[in-house]
């Protein structure tokens, strides 16, 4: 796909849908609430019952596999806007 070539309608469509979807993941935030509790529950890492202990671990385990896929996310929306420049503005 050349810069100077117009996308065909079904990939257009395509392209679109696919540079949107991974634009809110790449820019999605967690609500406050969320946010917080894990934030509170990490401060208080030392004296955490064994119930905190473990909804720690599931939200560190959370949220680094988040990251990775927000990561992943950005990385991929760079490379179709690289080959289609008129996403960065469209999507």
């Amino acid at each position: 796909m050349s810069a100077n070539a117009p996308i065909e309608p079904k990939w257009r469509t395509a392209l679109l849908s696919s540079a949107a979807a991974l634009r809110r993941v790449a820019n999605d935030t967690l609500p406050h609430e969320l946010d917080r509790r894990g934030l509170e529950l990490g401060e208080r890492k030392d004296a955490l019952t064994a119930e905190e202990r473990a909804e720690l671990l599931a939200w560190v385990a959370f949220t680094q596999q988040r990251s990775a896929e927000k990561l992943e996310a950005e990385l991929a929306l760079h490379r179709l806007v690289s080959i289609c420049p008129e996403l960065a503005s469209l999507a």
